[in-house]
């Protein structure tokens, strides 16, 4: 049976150097498979680095791998519970390489390398058989700047620049002057589907930004619906007429869960794999993602869907960044709280529950809203929500502590 085996990622660019060879090997069926797992640092910690090696199990004789054809097992975030480890197979992260690279790639890495946005660009980067450049913030070396992602596509000038980012990367860039000039001259900036501020897509629109919104997870070897299309070979369904729920299949998918036989059953079958959003599929093909099946919130007996009250608040023009929780109280009592990053900290609570109440009805209305200048980010880049969760229920402001 094939061993699995982690390979430690240290930050800044020292981590593309550990993992790129142990990657060659592992896609080419010559090494062994790999569970890239971040170092303990400043910016990381053992907690973090624990659940993810919990969730995959590398190193470990006396849990061999499902299948010799697994290349690599990835750890997905943890955002919406406990991680899970990916089973993901050479043939499966390099389907659709063909189709993102073009003539002349050349990848910059500037997100995590030990989940899926990273580590999608390390694979798609030896496919075009030039190494990725990493910026020198990379795994959190150091913070990201503007100067530290111009300094990344300045080595990289000759070629067709490719780079994936996360949104607050994006805002940070598209604040700065070189940073809106060093985003020019990227032939493609992939950014995560999930809601765009208003303020920021206008901004990158205005800049001749070429951005393409990636949807994709873990499961599907990274984005595989670009702007809302899919891409070649990639089909996306709903799960049936009654069932907004979105299946997506195609030769990218993963082939389940590692020693999780009854998840890997329910998420991964015939018909393809089974997400946890929502979204609807036009006659053409195109996709639109509404938010998680599971975010619906019931507000005393009233339905509310947490994506569609994130879009809506993403839409004020002040607003750069927001996320929506549930917090649950005594007695089945649930409250939404909304968390949005932004400068214009004095009136903004007012503004955004106007707004979702216009739009979506006095239910739909935050009960608290979080206002920060900058949102607390997991080692991924992905809004910590347990941190959230914890400045909520200690903010006095939730019904039952009034």
């Amino acid at each position: 049976m094939r061993p699995l085996t982690s390979v430690l990622v240290p930050p800044g660019p020292a981590g593309l150097t550990a993992l790129l060879d142990p990657l060659r090997m592992a896609l080419r069926g010559v090494g062994p498979a790999i569970t890239p797992l971040p170092m303990v640092s400043s910016t990381i910690s053992t907690e973090y680095v624990d659940r993810l090696r919990a969730a995959s199990f590398p190193d470990d004789p006396s849990q061999p791998l499902e299948s010799d054809e697994v290349a690599v097992v990835l750890a997905t975030s943890g955002s919406m519970g406990q991680p899970k480890g990916v089973l993901l197979t050479a043939a499966g992260l390099t389907a659709l390489d063909s189709l993102v690279n073009g003539a002349n790639a050349q990848w910059i890495a500037a997100l995590p390398l030990h989940s899926m946005g990273g580590f999608n660009v390390a694979v798609r980067a030896l496919a075009s058989e030039r190494d990725p450049i990493a910026v020198a913030s990379l795994g959190g070396a150091q913070p990201f700047t503007p100067a530290v992602f111009a300094d990344a596509v300045e080595r990289a000038s000759g070629a067709q620049i490719h780079v994936s980012l996360v949104a607050a990367q994006l805002r940070r860039l598209l604040a700065d002057e070189i940073g809106v000039a060093a985003l020019q001259a990227c032939a493609l900036v992939l950014i995560g589907a999930g809601p765009l501020a208003a303020s920021t897509r206008a901004s990158a629109q205005e800049n001749e930004v070429r951005l393409v919104t990636s949807y994709g997870m873990t499961e599907t070897s990274g984005g595989c619906v670009f702007d809302g299309r899919p891409l070649r070979g990639v089909k996306v369904e709903n799960y049936s007429e009654s069932s907004s729920t979105l299946v997506i299949s195609g030769p990218m998918l993963a082939t389940g869960y590692r020693l999780e036989p009854k998840l890997t059953k329910l998420h991964f079958t015939a018909a393809g794999f089974i997400t946890s959003d929502h979204g609807s599929v036009d006659a053409d093909g195109f996709v639109t993602i509404l938010g998680r099946a599971d975010d619906v919130i019931n507000i005393n007996g009233v339905n509310v869907s947490a994506g569609a009250v994130e879009q809506v608040i993403s839409d004020i023009p002040e607003v750069t960044a927001v996320l929506v929780i549930p917090i649950a109280g005594p007695s089945d009592e649930t409250a939404i709280v909304a968390a949005v990053e932004t400068s214009l900290t004095s009136t903004i609570e007012a503004v955004v529950k106007a707004t979702v109440q216009q739009h979506l009805g006095p239910a739909a209305v935050p009960c608290h809203v979080i206002v920060q200048t900058e949102l607390p980010m997991l080692p991924n880049g992905k809004v910590d929500r347990e941190v959230l969760s914890m400045i909520a229920t200690q903010s006095g402001r939730l019904p039952w502590q009034r």
